[in-house]
């Protein structure tokens, strides 16, 4: 992990061109946008795409980068916006739906897979703006002021996203803590 004035340094260095500077930030953040793209989508190989795709606007973009946000909230903002256009194509375009890839389907046989199973089926079932926000929080530790910066929300509209998401979690998984 690079500190934040190695950041810093890195990110002045990247704006100048230097590769070696920007693969350091692509690889130092790669993984967590990753895992947000596939905890919203579930999808490896659509989550993969997403992720190199907003690389790729980070790279043409960094130019433009000003240190008055943190620069993991800046590209988790141009992940958010992506996510936004990626579900709003999904939506008037569905033939471009991918194949679900649930790979826990042929492990179903153990019942703590199960449940590991039921609990994903419940996330993936919330809409994607309380699923997004609360992989924002719980998963990447953004603050309520940053997600709704990421997001172009009100904090109140971030508080009430993970609150009802939440709820909506526990009456689907209601009971399942005697099996677990």
């Amino acid at each position: 992990m690079i500190t934040d004035v190695d950041e810093n340094d890195l990110i002045k260095k990247a704006q100048c061109g230097d590769g070696d500077a920007m693969d350091t930030l692509i690889t130092n953040y790669y993984k967590s946008v990753f895992a947000y793209f596939y905890k919203n989508t579930t999808q490896y190989h659509q989550s993969k795409d997403l992720t190199q795709e907003v690389f790729i606007k980070m790279v043409s973009g960094i130019s433009k980068y000003k240190p008055k946000a943190a620069f993991k909230s800046w590209l988790f903002t141009i992940a958010s916006n992506h996510l936004k256009n990626y579900y709003r194509l999904r939506s008037r375009h569905p033939e471009y739906i991918g194949l679900s890839e649930d790979i826990t389907a042929s492990y179903a046989f153990t019942s703590d897979i199960e449940i590991k199973r039921d609990i994903k089926e419940a996330f993936e079932r919330l809409p994607h703006e309380q699923k997004e926000t609360i992989i924002l929080r719980f998963y990447n530790d953004f603050s309520i002021k940053e997600i709704a910066k990421i997001t172009g929300t009100m904090e109140t509209t971030v508080k009430a996203r993970i609150r009802y998401g939440l709820e909506k979690l526990r009456k689907e998984l209601d009971g399942y803590d005697e099996k677990i």
